[in-house]
C-alpha cells in the first residue's frame, strides 16, 4: 500500500514514468559525480547529449545511415554535434516546451541543409524513411514534454536525460569524455606507430592522407571541442575514417599518457 507522502502518489503523471524517475534520482548525483558531470554548465550540455540521442540519433537516423542515399559517418558526426549545440540552446530557454518544440521543427525541417553533407537536406538523405522518422521525432518530444511535467523528483528532464547521454554518449561532443578522445587524437597524430592505431601502418596511413584543409593541431583541437560541424568535409570524412575510432573508449587499455587516464 502506497504512503501518502510517496512522491509517486501525489504526482498527477503517468506512475509508471514516476517510478523510472524516482529510481534515476536515487544515484543521479553519485552517478553524474563519477562521470565527471559537475556544475549547471556540464548538467546542461549533458542534458543537450542526452536530447538529440533521444530525439535524433537512436532514431530512423540509423536506418538512413545505413542506405545508399543517407548520410555517412562523417555527416553524421557534423549533424549530431551541430544538433547538440542548438540543443543545449533550447534547454537553456526560460520557456523550455516552446524551445523543444522548436528543436523539433529542427529536426524536421526537409529543407534544412544537414552539417557535413555539402548540402544535402532530410529529403534527400532520409528517403524511404521519412514517415518513420517524423512520428518518431513527434512521439519523442510528446513524451519530454511530458516528463518535464512530473513533479515527482526535481529537475525529471534533467534525470532521464542526463541517464540517456551516459548510457549511450559517454564520449560525444558535451560529454567530459569527448576531451579525452580530442586529447587522443592528438597523441595519434604525433605517434603514427601508436599501438592505439591498431598496428599495421594505418597510423602511416592517416598521416599521409591527411587533408589539406586540415588545420594545424592547436586549431584543430579548438574546433573540435568547440564546434566539429565547422570543419571542412574532407577533414570531418578523414577523421572519421580513421582517427574517431582509434581515439574513443574503451579508456585504459593503452599507454595514452593523456590527462584522461
Amino acid at each position: 500500500m502506497r504512503s501518502i507522502a510517496d512522491p509517486a502518489s501525489l504526482c498527477k503523471r503517468d506512475p509508471r514514468n514516476c517510478h523510472i524517475l524516482i529510481g534515476l534520482q536515487q544515484r543521479h548525483g553519485e552517478r553524474c559525480k563519477e562521470a565527471g558531470i559537475v556544475g549547471s554548465d556540464a548538467l546542461v550540455n549533458a542534458m543537450a547529449v542526452g536530447l538529440v540521442i533521444e530525439l535524433w540519433r537512436n532514431s530512423p537516423v540509423e536506418d538512413m545511415h545505413s542506405s545508399r542515399r543517407g548520410p555517412d559517418d562523417a555527416a553524421i558526426f557534423a549533424e549530431s554535434t551541430a544538433l547538440q549545440d542548438r540543443a543545449v540552446r533550447a534547454l537553456r530557454d526560460e520557456n523550455r516546451a516552446t524551445a523543444l518544440i522548436d528543436f523539433e521543427r529542427h529536426l524536421l525541417d526537409r529543407t534544412r541543409s544537414w552539417a557535413g553533407t555539402g548540402g544535402k537536406t532530410l529529403k534527400e538523405l532520409g528517403y524511404g524513411h521519412l514517415g518513420t522518422y517524423t512520428r518518431h521525432v513527434k512521439d519523442h518530444t510528446n513524451s519530454l514534454l511530458s516528463i518535464d511535467k512530473h513533479t515527482c523528483v526535481d529537475s525529471p528532464l534533467q534525470v532521464y536525460l542526463v541517464n540517456r547521454a551516459r548510457a549511450f554518449g559517454q564520449d560525444h561532443k558535451g560529454m567530459p569524455g569527448w576531451s579525452v578522445v580530442v586529447e587522443r587524437i592528438g597523441v595519434l597524430l604525433a605517434d603514427p606507430a601508436h599501438r592505439a592505431w591498431g598496428g599495421g601502418d594505418r597510423g602511416k596511413r592517416a598521416l599521409a592522407e591527411m587533408p589539406p584543409a586540415t588545420p594545424p593541431i592547436d586549431k584543430l583541437t579548438k574546433a573540435l571541442l568547440s564546434a566539429p560541424f565547422t570543419l571542412p568535409r574532407e577533414v570531418l570524412a578523414w577523421l572519421s575514417n580513421h582517427l574517431l575510432f582509434c581515439a574513443a573508449p574503451p579508456y585504459g587499455t593503452s599507454d595514452w599518457g593523456t590527462r584522461g587516464e
